[in-house]
């Protein structure tokens, strides 16, 4: 099986809706064992899994590897991709254990003092943050902003980073990420905020 994407004629879906339903049927399909509609799952999803793995492993050649690692896995474990949970949200459970397992199998994980924050704390209690000045489409243009961006990003721990870049850039429910996760909806709140929270402090006097 050819997991490299390769460019296609067919039209894109016109909405996430669209997005959604396509996938599920390919997905179907592919169930079945075919592998050209698996393909056509790679070339809708591909760039942004590997978004997504970078945003983990802040390391292209690792992101590479682990993303084909992670395409690999899907098509071996597709019989229990179930139309209900959305191929999305499933092959990102798929990326995020992948991602993290390799941190810790490389023990590159990192110990600042976000990760001894408690992630399963009150939901009740947690009130996330309604300035979005932090966020990187909004700190690209000059690169000393950039930077310190991506020292920001470096500082979160794995866990934090992931819930991160699934909510704001993949655009993931709460309810999504703790799926991937598998992990409560109040610690992917508790994540993001304390991400947030960071950057946010990281960058002050920068934004």
């Amino acid at each position: 099986m050819n997991t490299t994407p390769e460019s296609s004629s067919n039209s894109m879906p016109e909405s996430a809706a669209d997005e959604a339903r396509i996938a599920s049927g390919l997905a179907r399909q592919a169930q079945t064992g075919d592998e050209h509609a698996f393909g056509e799952l790679v070339k809708m999803y591909h760039a942004r899994l590997y978004g997504v793995v970078f945003n983990v492993v802040r390391n292209p050649e690792d992101a590479r590897e682990l993303a084909q690692i992670t395409w690999v896995k899907a098509w071996n474990k597709i019989g229990t991709f179930k139309a209900d949970a959305g191929f999305f949200t499933w092959l990102y459970r798929i990326a995020t254990n992948t991602s993290l397992d390799f941190l810790r199998s490389k023990g590159r994980r990192h110990e600042e003092s976000l990760s001894a924050r408690r992630d399963d704390g009150p939901e009740a209690d947690i009130e996330l943050p309604a300035d979005e000045s932090w966020r990187p489409d909004r700190s690209v243009e000059q690169s000393e902003v950039q930077k310190a961006f991506e020292a920001a990003l470096d500082k979160l721990t794995p866990e934090h980073r992931m819930a991160l870049t699934l909510r704001e850039v993949e655009g993931l429910s709460y309810r999504e990420i703790a799926v991937a996760m598998k992990c409560r909806v109040g610690t992917v709140m508790s994540r993001i905020f304390y991400a947030r929270k960071l950057i946010q402090e990281e960058m002050r006097g920068l934004l």
